[in-house]
């Protein structure tokens, strides 16, 4: 099997639907440091994910490619933050909020590349008409 964009990021997202079961089976206070396990390995998909988007984003010619290689990132981030809004209250203790606040600055990077490479395309064509024509 060849590793693709769409296998890594379904084993990345596998990380958040397994740190969404451990909020349900596993006690806060008992099993903190079972949980943290889960807490990390969603704080490695999402930096891992981030490498991989800026990697290809970055060799993309077209810049609108780039950007929706970001939309992604930026979405991928929303759903971390999701299974993550009510735990940083829940599992205090066990680096949630220290990962809802990384996922955030993720998130605003990959919304920011986004939108600068959102305006290259759009700037990256010149409208007929708007310089006269050299003769």
């Amino acid at each position: 099997m060849i590793a693709t964009s769409d296998n890594l990021d379904a084993v990345n997202r596998c990380q958040i639907a397994d740190l969404k079961k451990a909020a349900l089976t596993l006690d806060p206070v008992v099993d903190c440091a079972e949980f943290a396990k889960h807490v990390r390995n969603v704080q490695s998909a999402v930096i891992h994910t981030y490498q991989l988007k800026a990697y290809a984003a970055i060799r993309q010619p077209d810049p609108k490619d780039a950007a929706m290689l970001w939309k992604e990132m930026a979405d991928f981030c929303d759903s971390a933050l999701e299974a993550l809004r009510e735990l940083r209250s829940k599992h205090q203790q066990c680096e949630t909020s220290d990962l809802y606040d990384l996922t955030m600055d993720y998130k605003a990077q990959a919304q920011k590349r986004y939108y600068q490479n959102l305006q290259d395309s759009e700037c990256q064509t010149i409208p007929v008409g708007l310089f006269a024509e050299v003769t």
